[in-house]
This record gives structure tokens, sequence and C-alpha cells, in this order.
């Protein structure tokens, strides 16, 4: 049992490896920036193995469906493809239902930008911080990683008893250190997860925190709520109105913001905003509460946020009013 457990574990990781490698490669070949001998090492690394080019066609396979974007707006059936019944629109070799793909990203600004723009206060008061646009490793007093995505902060409280840290805002992944006498916690809003094994993300947007497993289990725990055990490869979200319910995490599109690409699966309009105003100067607002939870499938890098408001324009029934370059209000087009 226990060698056909470690097999198991050594296939997952040989797997998550090549997944990530994969992400890796795709964000270098389709920036733009790759050289020649780069795009020579990665013929070579398809070339290894027959998992490395699965995995990366699986990546391409999205990216090129995304030349056949279409103006759903224009179908006779766009007002019940947002029912419960909605109408397929095949796209390409997807069946999309209530889903849109956007392909963009957002330019990375200075940090002052964050405290000016957005006036947040935990930027001072935080242990380690990102500003817009900005990723950031680093490695904490008890050998633990952590990577920290575009405008995150996050606060050390560290003791003999605990590894606990508050994360502020944003996003932030963690490999933890082993060390049975002090649980890792991480907290955020009115939760905390508490690592029972390795990799997980805390992710805090809008008024919402998902935490997701990539390794091992985790339990999060609300006050006056039962507790979850999350197993890698699922995720919960929680608000002020307590835990949703658990559900199941493609590795890939959870650590794309990891290698420079955020990818969505059938994500809300306000998640989508709320991750793409991490990366952009300034700040998009959702004026009418019918968008909010309009659905979005797609892959974007960080490049250039005019992009994606375009796309949303081109794609929703959505109308963008740019006050300035770094206001832009996301009205009905209705």
């Amino acid at each position: 049992m226990v060698t056909l457990m470690t097999r198991a574990r050594a296939q997952e990781n040989s797997d998550r490896k090549t997944r990530e490698e994969a992400l890796a490669w795709f964000s270098k070949i389709n920036s733009g920036n790759a050289t020649s001998a780069e795009h020579q090492e990665h013929r070579d690394w398809l070339a290894k193995r027959i998992q490395n080019r699965q995995e990366y066609e699986k990546l391409d396979a999205v990216w090129s469906d995304l030349a056949n974007i279409t103006d759903f707006r224009q179908e006779q059936e766009f007002h019940s493809a947002r029912t419960p019944n909605s109408k397929i629109v095949q796209i390409g070799t997807f069946a999309v239902s209530r889903r849109v793909f956007l392909v963009g990203g957002a330019v990375a600004a200075s940090a002052a930008g964050v405290a000016i723009i957005n006036g947040v206060p935990d930027f001072l008061i935080s242990d380690y911080a990102t500003g817009i646009g900005e990723r950031r490793d680093i490695i904490l007093a008890d050998g633990s990683g952590a990577t920290l995505d575009a405008d995150t902060a996050i606060d050390v409280r560290y003791s003999d008893n605990e590894r606990r840290l508050v994360l502020l805002r944003g996003r932030a992944f963690f490999d933890v250190a082993s060390d049975p006498r002090r649980p890792f916690i991480v907290e955020a809003a009115d939760g905390t997860a508490t690592a029972l094994g390795t990799r997980f993300t805390v992710h805090q947007w809008d008024d919402t925190v998902t935490v997701s497993v990539e390794e091992s289990a985790v339990a999060v725990s609300l006050p006056n709520s039962d507790d979850t055990a999350l197993q890698a490869g699922q995720y919960v979200s929680y608000d002020r109105n307590g835990l949703h319910q658990v559900g199941e995490v493609d590795g890939v599109t959870d650590a794309a913001w990891r290698h420079g690409k955020l990818m969505f699966e059938d994500k809300p309009l306000r998640q989508v905003i709320s991750e793409i105003n991490r990366y952009r100067s300034g700040v998009i607002y959702i004026t009418d509460k019918r968008l909010v939870d309009l659905r979005v499938t797609g892959i974007f890098d960080t490049a250039n946020p005019d992009v994606v408001i375009d796309a949303i324009q081109g794609s929703l029934p959505v109308r963008a009013v740019k006050i300035t370059r770094y206001l832009v209000l996301l009205r009905s087009a209705d």
C-alpha cells in the first residue's frame, strides 16, 4: 500500500511539473520576446516526452480558439443564452454556453500608484507587499516560500506556537516548510486556512476569499462554522454568508498567474475585473449589478489592459465609459 501511494505521489508530482513547464513555455513563446535559441529549446522540450507535447497542446488549443471569438450580442438567442436553458454556441472545437473568451491583460505600474489611487493603508503596515502588475517570490523565516501576486500584501506574525500570516489583500501561493510543532495558518477576512501539507493558494477578491490546494491538504475554518478539509485539486470560497460548496480546481488554471497568465473557467465578471484591476494602473468599476455575475472563461497575459476592456465590450452586453485613462466604468449596453 505504501509503495502504491508513493508511486501515485511521484506521478502526481511529475504531472504537476509537466503542467508548470508547459505553462512556462507557453508564456515565453507567446510573449513575442523568445530568442531563436529559446525556440529551439522549446522544440527540444516538446520532443523529449509525449506528455510535454500533450500538456502544451491543451494550452495552445485554448489560445488558438480565441481567434474565433464572435460577438454574442449579435446572436438572436443571446438573451435566452443567459438563462439556465441556454443555447449552446459552437466556437471552433469548443461548445460554449453562457461563456466568453477574453484575451488581454494589464500593464505594470509603480507601488506608489497603489497608495495614491487606491489609498490602501495596509500597504504601510504589511511585512511584504507588491505593487500593480508586480509579482514577488519571498522566503519566510522558517524556510517556507511565498509567491505574491500583483497588488498583494501580507503581514507575518510568527510565534513560538504557530506560524500565522494575514493576507491583507490580493493573492498568495504558499509552499510550506515542515514544522510539526508550529502550524502554518493564513488568515484572510474572517476565515483561516491551516496547512495540513505543503502547497496552497489563498485569494482575496471583491468580498470573497478562495482557498485552493495544489498538494496535500488544508483545513479552512470560519467562526461559528464547521471546518472544511480540502484535498489536492480542490477549492472552497467563503464570504460573509459562510463557506460555499467545495469544488474541483484545474492545476494549470490555478497556477497560471505565477507564469504571467490569467485563466478563467466560468468565473463571474466581478472576479475577472477584480483580478484585472491588480494588473492595471487605475481602476475599473462595474456600475450595473446586473453585470457582475455574467460568466467568463478565457486566458490572457499581463500585457495590454485596453485589449481586455475592448474584449469585454465586444463579447458581453457591456459598454465601457472611460472617464480618464485611470478610471473606466462598465455599464449595461442595453
